[in-house]
């Protein structure tokens, strides 16, 4: 679990010597897009149970040495029902065209059915490389999620608790490149908003902020959380 940021901290400030990121606040309609009951009650409980029922997988953590965690699998979404998702998340970026970017050396992983029980992974703050991702969505799946387990926005937290910022931006692709580490721990980042996880929820943002899933939950397939993630390029 990480800190909460908020407004009201008496914070130190940045150490002079330490890398930096910019700072992009969360903002509804700006950076970031909601739309409840997305798809009818039937309609997505048809999508969450294909999903379940799938019988080809790929496996993460702690299954392999993938970085991202629990069970994924390809085509979860139908091509009318994807169709949807993405003339919708066009209409809120006002954007002519949204694909999905290839690479040799990365596979992204969009129209993707995650499956992830409590045990097999935790929150892991990270921005999409900006070469293959401009804008991610979730569709959240699990009927009965448990609080605290949709997506959370977070910026950088300093030893001395000083706040950072949140986004990469160019000439820098990830994380990797703009703060010079390959990793950092938990403990370097405050959670700045949270987004809870709600069955038939489709939830748009920018990919190049600081991002994760809340938690995950659930021991048994069907009682793990489940989302269908997108990642898109746009002109």
């Amino acid at each position: 679990m990480h800190d909460k940021y908020t407004d009201e901290l008496n914070l130190q400030d940045v150490p002079f010597d330490a890398a930096t990121l910019s700072y992009e606040k969360p903002e509804l309609n700006k950076n970031y897009w909601i739309v409840d009951d997305f798809f009818s009650q039937k309609k997505a409980t048809e999508i969450a149970n294909r999903c379940f029922n799938k019988k080809k997988w790929k496996l993460g953590k702690p299954y392999t040495n993938e970085l991202w965690p629990g069970m994924r699998s390809k085509n979860a979404l139908k091509k009318n029902e994807l169709s949807l998702v993405e003339e919708w998340a066009k209409e809120q970026l006002g954007k002519s065209k949204l694909w999905v970017a290839t690479s040799n050396e990365v596979v992204v992983d969009s129209n993707t059915a995650i499956l992830v029980g409590a045990n097999e992974g935790a929150s892991r703050p990270h921005v999409d490389n900006r070469q293959l991702c401009q804008y991610g969505a979730v569709l959240y799946l699990s009927q009965k999620p448990q609080p605290h387990s949709g997506t959370s926005f977070y910026r950088l937290k300093y030893p001395n608790g000083a706040a950072g910022g949140n986004i990469v931006n160019a000439p820098y692709n990830n994380l990797v490149d703009a703060l010079k580490t390959t990793s950092l721990p938990p403990s370097a980042w405050y959670e700045d908003l949270s987004i809870e996880n709600k069955f038939n929820r489709l939830f748009l943002f920018k990919g190049n902020i600081a991002h994760s899933a809340s938690s995950y939950f659930g021991q048994d397939k069907r009682d793990r959380r489940l989302a269908v993630t997108f990642f898109w390029m746009a002109e």
